[in-house]
């Protein structure tokens, strides 16, 4: 089997995705941005090819293309390509290009606008009679001042289209919508914000769109929150409510997910379950790594085998909660090292994060994992505690 990969250095627990793909026998082949040699030597080992190119153009991906076939064709691989696969948000509509001009299965450019675009998911969502947050993508600044009348403040503007927290502000009155929405280069959607717990209902399909896993995220705080200082907090829940496995397995049919990662993040309001948005891709950061703390297994080979035999299977057991702590610099109650012996063997990992995860992820990681839900939210609770 012949695999393209999109930009395999980011981020770089993803390397794993490739590590495994080369084991089970797969040619990976890559573009991306990074330089070949500022990569990881385990990941340059693992690539069959690759070509440094700007993922922006679409000149400049044919020229890399055409450089990665015929090289490829040099070495004795097919001028074809079987798959494409990036696992992030940013490149998703470069992918669904690729698919069409080089005909390669997967999704289309057609298709993309569904998921991508939170405008067209909302009305997906409507029709499938789920509640939504009112709102609308917004045409002009007297468009948006009405339908901010008509809603109510606060307010939500973020982009109809973007990645994570990026572009998203709460806006308060008339007087901060009339000084943010000039300033805006892309299209916008006005929505009421919701007082909610933000969940999730994240997972894996095979190659005929059959759940392999399914997981959930709670949120201590929303994405916005942390980008503006609050220290970050979220666990994976050991169980699933049954309201939320029923409405996330039937949008994983509605969007026709096929063998990919999702995550459908949610407002919690009450027992209703309002969807936020849709991704085709794995939940980021290091949230798959915490996903296998949460079960003992191993879902980067779970890909690898799902790609190269149609479907899998994965461990379903939760045996445990796992949280994510991000701490900043500043004074805390409890320094490393008390980190480190309060936690002791429930600690799965600790690190910096990279700097480009910094802003939302916190300095700091620390990775908590028991079977017991009020263990983990007190050891949380210990460990952001500031001095």
């Amino acid at each position: 089997m012949d695999f393209l990969y999109i930009s395999p250095e980011f981020p770089p627990n993803y390397a794993a995705f490739i590590h495994h793909l080369n084991g089970a026998g797969v040619n990976v082949r890559a573009i991306g941005e990074a330089d070949f040699h500022f990569m990881p030597e385990s990941l340059r080992s693992a690539l069959r090819y690759y070509v440094r190119t700007d993922l922006h153009s679409v000149s400049a991906v044919e020229q890399a293309m055409a450089e990665l076939l015929s090289a490829g064709t040099g070495m004795g691989f097919p001028d074809r390509l079987d798959l494409v696969e990036s696992h992030n948000e940013q490149w998703l509509r470069l992918e669904a290009w690729l698919n069409e001009r080089y005909g390669i299965d997967g999704i289309r450019p057609s298709e993309v606008d569904r998921l991508k675009r939170k405008s067209v998911m909302k009305t997906v969502f409507q029709a499938e009679g789920l509640p939504v947050a009112r709102g609308e993508r917004i045409r002009n600044m007297d468009h948006a001042a009405a339908l901010a009348d008509a809603i109510g403040y606060p307010l939500i503007l973020k982009p109809d289209e973007g990645v994570g927290a990026g572009g998203i502000f709460k806006v308060r009155d008339e007087t901060e919508l009339r000084r943010l929405l000039p300033g805006l280069p892309e299209d916008y959607l006005l929505e009421e914000f919701i007082e909610g717990r933000i969940v999730s209902f994240d997972g894996l399909t095979d190659r005929n769109g059959n759940i392999i896993f399914e997981s959930s995220l709670i949120y201590g705080d929303g994405v916005l929150e942390y980008l503006m200082g609050k220290d970050t907090f979220f666990y994976v829940s050991r169980d699933i409510p049954a309201p939320l496995t029923d409405i996330g397995r039937r949008l994983v049919r509605t969007f026709d997910v096929r063998r990919k990662f999702f995550h459908f993040e949610f407002f919690r309001v009450g027992d209703t379950y309002m969807p936020i948005e849709i991704n085709c891709r794995p939940p980021g950061g290091p949230i798959l790594d915490m996903m296998n703390y949460s079960v003992d297994d191993d879902l980067y080979a779970a890909y690898a085998r799902m790609i190269t035999q149609g479907t899998t299977s994965v461990a379903s057991e939760k045996k445990y909660w796992c949280a994510y702590i991000g701490r900043r610099d500043r004074a805390y109650r409890l320094n490393h090292e008390e980190v480190l012996a309060r936690c002791g063997d429930r600690l799965a990992e600790y690190g910096e994060n990279p700097l480009v995860f910094q802003g939302a992820m916190c300095r700091y990681r620390y990775i908590v994992r028991t079977p017991d839900e009020a263990d983990l939210l007190q050891t949380a609770q210990d460990i952001m505690a500031v001095a």
